[in-house]
């Protein structure tokens, strides 16, 4: 009966922590959100209208260049389905780089964690990107830029594939310049570099093999072409391997937590609190 008696208090006690950091990482998220967006002009609507600008921008760029997509697909619709994945992983890597260390002062309040600052940082960026698809998406569809999925299933898992594997890179690229001073500088070279790798601007049956072999190797390219399936069904061929790549972002998940917890503890000891 003690047993019994003592495994519900560390229910409760673990249930008590997690509800504890949980309003702290909303805090965070409310904190930066004033930080990031302010409370003049749109103030927080800009959470919205600076990713949608960016999809819009784009599509009109791209509107007036000639692609040869299969079945009649415009560049506009191509774009404004796969460009907002890349809102995702490429903004994440640009918010959470160097957070710690920024805000390492916050961690001399005793209930705020260094991964605290990190989630409210990811969660602010990703409910940015996912909001900016959720609004423009059904006007693109009203006007007729896009129609509805060939497959829902497919078009939502292929979504929820894409911010796995934002996450995962974006915990890498954090405790990576953290850890290194080279890797902080050189990120937005990375990111540029990964745009022709991301699957967003060439859809993989354009790409001839063995080049696209060795491309699908890469879990963001999987998890694009799964969610083009979703959207584009038998419209456009797709290529996707979803044992491997969520075995890779298994895999990536494990090493951006592992990362994260050294650049922590080099944070903390080089002052961190």
């Amino acid at each position: 009966m003690s047993a019994e008696l003592q495994g519900r208090e560390h229910k409760a006690s673990l249930w008590k922590q997690f509800a504890i950091q949980r309003r702290v990482v909303w805090a965070l998220v409310m904190r930066e959100t004033i930080t990031m967006y302010g409370r003049e002009g749109l103030g927080i609507l800009w959470i919205i209208a600076e990713p949608a600008m960016f999809v819009v921008g784009v599509m009109i760029i791209f509107s007036y260049i000639e692609a040869d997509y299969i079945n009649g697909i415009s560049p506009a619709e191509y774009l404004a389905v796969s460009y907002p994945t890349l809102l995702f992983w490429r903004n994440g890597t640009g918010r959470v780089t160097k957070a710690i260390d920024i805000n390492r002062s916050l961690l001399h309040h005793q209930l705020i964690r260094p991964m605290d600052i990190i989630y409210a940082r990811i969660i602010l960026t990703f409910a940015s990107g996912a909001a900016a698809f959720m609004v423009l998406y059904p006007i693109f569809t009203f006007i007729g830029v896009t129609h509805l999925p060939a497959n829902w299933y497919a078009f939502g898992m292929g979504y929820l594939l894409v911010i796995w594997f934002s996450f995962a890179f974006v915990l890498i690229m954090a405790a990576l310049a953290e850890l290194s001073e080279t890797i902080e500088k050189t990120s937005h070279i990375i990111l540029y570099l990964m745009l022709p790798f991301s699957g967003v601007f060439i859809p993989m049956y354009l790409v001839p093999e063995p080049y696209r072999h060795f491309l699908l190797y890469f879990p963001l390219i999987n998890a694009v072409e799964y969610f083009h399936h979703g959207y584009f069904g038998s419209q456009m061929p797709t290529y996707y391997h979803i044992p491997y790549t969520i075995a890779a972002l298994i895999a990536m998940t494990l090493l951006g937590y592992t990362l994260t917890e050294i650049a922590i503890k080099r944070v903390k000891v080089h002052g961190g609190g």
